[in-house]
Order: structure tokens, then sequence, then C-alpha cells
């Protein structure tokens, strides 16, 4: 029982002194800008002009992949991921390196 209480005792002042080193902090500094305000103003309104600004739930944009797969093509590649035993499903389903689905090879034609 006493080894118990000197392992204990020894595991409380080490913490402790590891506490005691010196904390540290990086505090944030000053940034100098280069670019006046109206500079900013006005690449704001050219960009707008130009439709670049997006806000809101549009603020990401996909790039278009080409034509949409029609419900017929779609139904296809699930049948044929059933198929082929090609479906993941569930928490612990994880495929490291997946193989080509049929959307891929319907989508490919």
């Amino acid at each position: 029982m006493n080894k118990l209480i000197i392992i204990a005792a020894a595991f409380v002042a080490t913490s402790f002194s590891a506490l005691a080193d010196g904390a540290s902090y990086e505090y944030a500094q000053p940034i100098t800008s280069t670019v006046s305000s109206a500079d900013v103003h006005a690449q704001t309104a050219r960009a707008a002009a130009r439709g670049e600004i997006v806000a809101g739930e549009g603020s990401y944009v996909a790039p278009a992949q080409g034509p949409a797969l029609s419900r017929a093509e779609v139904r296809l590649a699930l049948d044929n991921a059933r198929r082929n035993n090609e479906l993941v499903s569930g928490e612990m389903s994880f495929v490291a390196e997946a193989p080509a689905t049929a959307v891929t090879r319907v989508a490919s034609r």
C-alpha cells in the first residue's frame, strides 16, 4: 500500500512540474495593407459587374460535368450496381479503392 502511495505522489509531483513550464502565446501581429480601401471597393464593384460574386447558399457553384443521366439510365446503373454487389451501405462500410461503378460506366458512354 505504501508503494502505491509513493507512486501516486510521484505522478502528482511530475504532473505539477509540467504545468509549471512557462506558457508562451503568440499574439496577433498588426497587418499593414498595401491596397487602399478605395481599391478594394473598385475591385468589388468590377467583380460584381462581371457576376463573379455569389452569396448565400449559392456561394459554391459546381462546374458542369456534362449532360445529366436520364431516369432510365440511373435505374439501369442502380440495377447493375446491385447485381455486381457494388453498393456500399452502413457506417462500417469502407472501400479504399472502389471499382468503377455502373454509374461511371453509363456516364462515360
